[in-house]
C-alpha cells in the first residue's frame, strides 16, 4: 500500500533499521520511526498495526539481510571453503549490523509466517552446501545446529566485549573455532 508521500511498509522498515543502528534497538517505537519520516505516528497505522507488527518486521528485515549477506558469501564456493566463508559472512554481518542481529533473536515470532520463512532460506543455505557430505537428514539437522550455535556464541559474546583485554587476536580465534568445527565433517560415500 502506498501514499502520496511514498510511504510504504518497507520505507518504513528501513527507516526503523537505521534508527536501530543509530540510537539502539530499544530507542525504536512508531513515535521515532514517524520523525524520522518525517510524519505524524498515526499516519504509521496505514502500514503497520503496531509496535509488534514493526518488531516482526524488523526481524523479518534483518533476516532477508543475513540470507542474502551468506548466500552471497557462498556463491561459487562448495563444502569447507562454502561453510567457512558463510562464517565470515556471518559474523561481519553481525559486528556491521549489531542491532539488526539483535532483532533476529529479540522478535523471532515463530508464529509469523514470513519470520518462519525468513528463517528457514538462512537455514536452507546451509543444507544446501552440506549436501556434498552425504550425511543423513538427522546428522546434517546435528551438524547445521551446533555450527549456527557456534557462530552466534562466539559473535553474542563478542558483542558483549567478553575478549576484551584479551592477549590473544579475536579473529584468530573466531577462525580457529571454524576451522575446528569443520574438522569434524568427513564426506561418507552416497550408495
Amino acid at each position: 500500500m502506498s501514499t502520496k508521500r511514498g510511504l510504504d511498509t518497507q520505507t518504513i522498515l528501513n527507516a526503523a533499521a537505521e534508527l536501530a543502528e543509530e540510537k539502539g534497538l530499544e530507542s525504536v517505537s512508531l513515535l521515532q520511526v514517524a520523525n524520522k519520516l518525517g510524519i505524524k505516528s498515526p499516519s504509521l497505522y496505514n502500514h503497520l498495526n503496531g509496535i509488534r507488527e514493526l518488531s516482526t518486521g524488523l526481524a523479518k528485515l534483518a533476516l532477508a539481510k543475513l540470507e542474502g549477506t551468506i548466500r552471497n558469501a557462498a556463491v561459487g564456493r562448495s563444502k569447507g571453503d562454502a561453510l567457512t566463508a558463510i562464517a565470515m559472512a556471518y559474523r561481519k554481518f553481525a559486528k556491521e549490523n549489531p542491532e539488526l542481529y539483535k532483532a533476529i533473536l529479540r522478535f523471532p515470532d515463530n508464529a509469523d509466517s514470513g519470520v518462519r520463512e525468513a528463517s528457514y532460506a538462512v537455514v536452507r543455505i546451509l543444507y544446501q552446501v552440506m549436501e556434498p557430505y552425504h550425511y543423513g537428514k538427522e546428522d546434517t539437522l546435528h551438524f547445521v545446529r551446533g555450527f549456527r550455535s557456534a557462530l552466534h556464541g562466539f559473535v553474542s559474546l563478542e558483542e558483549a566485549e567478553f575478549f576484551q583485554g584479551s592477549e590473544a587476536n579475536v579473529d584468530k580465534s573466531y577462525e580457529r573455532l571454524v576451522a575446528r568445527f569443520l574438522s569434524t565433517l568427513s564426506v561418507t560415500e552416497k550408495f
